[in-house]
Order: structure tokens, then sequence, then C-alpha cells
């Protein structure tokens, strides 16, 4: 069984990292499909980070981690990225079941995504979350409290980032001078 994480990844971060992992081993499976979205039905404007940027930082965090591959299947299609539609072609080509990783701030906005319905049917959800309650497909794991967007403004403010993102990708937002001029 292969997991499908996907998401804007702008920056990708330690949080997306232990959910990938921690849903991964507790659901046993082979591998986890980190695929970034070209550009997501629900952000107004584009990314803050071109893809290209974000497709290198994702390949430098997952660099090294049993069963994380890197695939550019929604940015190669370009326009706006839907879940449904990279599941469906996925299948075509591993033949295999897939489970949709997600964490409890994507799964609240679920019932908004393209064929939802259609969706959990084809690749269950796999829900990272705290405590109890909620959904069927939960599965209770240690979240860390991080988002892109507080990286965003972090970089943005000239404060440190090392803590929040892997030391790679920390310098890499650097040397590029990424997230300086927007959120």
């Amino acid at each position: 069984m292969i997991g499908f994480f996907g998401g804007s990844f702008d920056p990708i971060h330690n949080g997306h990292l232990n959910l990938a992992v921690q849903l991964k081993e507790n659901a046993g499976l082979e591998k986890v499909l980190f695929c970034p979205t070209f550009i997501s039905p629900f952000k107004a404007e584009k990314q803050a980070a071109h893809a290209k940027h974000r497709l290198k930082m994702i390949e430098m965090a997952i660099h090294g981690a049993p069963g994380f591959e890197l695939i550019d299947l929604e940015i190669k299609r370009e326009g706006k990225s839907y879940t449904i539609d990279t599941i469906q072609e996925l299948q075509k080509q591993y033949h295999q079941p897939f489970r949709l990783l997600l964490g409890e701030d994507q799964w609240a906005g679920f019932p908004q995504w393209k064929e939802a319905e259609k969706l959990i049917s084809l690749a269950p959800p796999l829900v990272g979350r705290r405590g109890a309650g909620g959904t069927p497909f939960a599965v209770d794991i240690p979240l860390f409290d991080i988002s892109s967007t507080e990286i965003r403004a972090r970089v943005k403010a000239g404060q440190w980032v090392g803590h929040l993102v892997p030391e790679q990708v920390s310098e890499y937002i650097l040397t590029q001078g990424l997230y300086l001029n927007g959120s």
C-alpha cells in the first residue's frame, strides 16, 4: 500500500515530515509519495515560492528517509491541482491501493475537495491527529504545531527557522532569498 501526501509544501517543514513518518509506520505503508501542488484550489494566489524551489526543498527534506519519494505530477500538469485527478492517474501507474495522508487541519476542509466522497473510496484517508474523537480515519500521533505561514513570516522578519525545517531546507531558503517579499 502506498501513501499519498500532497500539499503546497511552501515550505515543507518538520511537522509534514513527522506526520508522514508516523502515518507510514502506523499503517505499514510501503512508501509515501510527496506531491507538491502547482496551484492549490484553496489558495487565492499562487504559491509564495516557485514550484522548482518547493520541489528542491522537498527533495532535500526527504533525502535518505526510507520509503519517501518525490513526484512532480501536479507541477508538470500545471493549473489547479486536484487530488482526485492525481490519485486516479497514480492508480493506473502503480496498480496498488493508496491511502491519502492528511493532518487534522486538512481534514477539516476535506468536504470541500473536488469529488471528496469518490476520493475517500479510491484512497481512504489516514488523518493524523491528537487525542480522541473525530473521524473514523484518524490515527493518534504526536503532532508538531508548525505552519508554513509561520515559517514564511519568520523568514520575512529575519528570524531563524532552523528549529522548524530540516537544516538543508533552512539553508536553501536563505541562499535563495525565499519568502523575503511576501507571505
